[in-house]
């Protein structure tokens, strides 16, 4: 384990403003795109059409296979999400587009509408969990110097290029900022194991050479591929969306499984000198009204709960939690050796 220095307090607050920049920078470049209401395939036919959209109103349906776009034969053009900057319509511009319906050949004009308040609360709220993971492993890195604090930071700054990293729409290039998002939410999950496995105390798997070499070589064999994704886009299509989020899950679960473990294994009076309580608590925050909500969903599908959609954000709690925990075993330890 590596205790923090100053060189690292100092990259990792450069690493989080530059985050808050280029997320935010996303976030206005963002509202000044349209939408069309409707999502296809890389062969461009039409997958899903929005109810009540802007496509729909146009007369644009499912099944339907895109010719041209603005006069543009689909073959010389990428996929929507990596159109030309000067191809992506704004809110009010129409887009003419011609498909191929059956034996027809059918022309409609789509006027894209604004992005609506749905899509920019989202961002919002993924924004918020990912700032918290940086500001609470931020001051957890500036007010003790343990491991387990640097641990934490860097949880922190995965989450942060996992919600910000998107940035300003890049045009034929936004499929990059895209992967490393995808790349930064397996690591976050793998950071977040890799703090479970070292919190309150390292456990001997953290020593174990083999161990370690497949937890990180199974995040590290996405890199290639993703990039592979890329150069022979749209062949390879969200082909590895699935391996990334078994990965996702194997990690999350591994922490879980080490949290247990430590509570399991660990004597009461140093799971308290550890913080664990304030772990605890967190969680339980998060998960108890969630699960409510889940099984109110499940029970009664037809009836809203009220506040249900905001109960995800509670997930800014976990940090916070985290860096108390973090805090309080450094204080404990203080104290012992005192």
């Amino acid at each position: 384990m590596r205790y923090p220095t100053d060189r690292d307090r100092k990259w990792l607050t450069g690493l989080a403003v530059a985050l808050l920049v280029w997320g935010a920078w996303g976030f206005f470049d963002a509202n000044r795109w349209g939408r069309g209401g409707y999502v296809y395939s890389p062969t461009y036919v039409v997958e899903g059409v929005e109810q009540g959209g802007a496509a729909q109103e146009a007369g644009l349906r499912a099944g339907d296979r895109v010719l041209t776009i603005d006069g543009i034969p689909v073959e010389d053009l990428p996929l929507y999400s990596r159109w030309p900057r000067d191809l992506a319509p704004r809110p009010g511009e129409a887009l003419p587009i011609v498909v191929e319906r059956g034996a027809d050949t059918v022309a409609v004009e789509v006027v894209y509408r604004s992005v609506p308040g749905s899509n920019i609360g989202l961002r919002l709220g993924a924004g918020l969990i990912g700032l918290s993971f940086m500001l609470f492993g931020l001051w957890a890195l500036f007010t003790v110097s343990t491991p387990q604090a640097l641990a934490l930071a860097w949880v922190g700054m995965a989450a942060g290029v996992a919600t910000f990293g998107k940035g300003p729409y890049l045009g034929t290039w936004d499929g990059v900022t895209m992967h490393i998002q995808l790349l930064a939410v397996v690591l976050w999950s793998l950071l977040l194991l890799r703090f479970f496995l070292i919190y309150p105390k390292p456990k001997r798997v953290v020593e174990n050479r083999v161990a370690k070499a497949i937890l990180l070589g199974a995040w590290l064999l996405l890199v290639p591929l993703l990039v592979l994704e890329l150069i022979l886009h749209p062949a390879l299509y969200h082909a590895f969306g699935g391996p990334a989020s078994l990965l996702i899950g194997a990690y999350l679960l591994l922490a879980v499984v080490a949290l247990i473990h430590t509570v399991a294994k660990t004597p009461r009076a140093d799971l308290r000198e550890a913080g664990m309580g304030w772990m605890l608590a967190g969680l339980l925050v998060v998960l108890i009204p969630n699960l409510l909500a889940v099984a109110g969903w499940l029970l009664l599908p037809d009836t809203a709960m009220p506040g249900a959609r905001y109960l995800p954000l509670l997930i800014a709690v976990i940090p916070l939690s985290m860096a108390l925990a973090v805090r309080k075993q450094a204080a404990s330890a203080t104290t012992a050796t005192a």
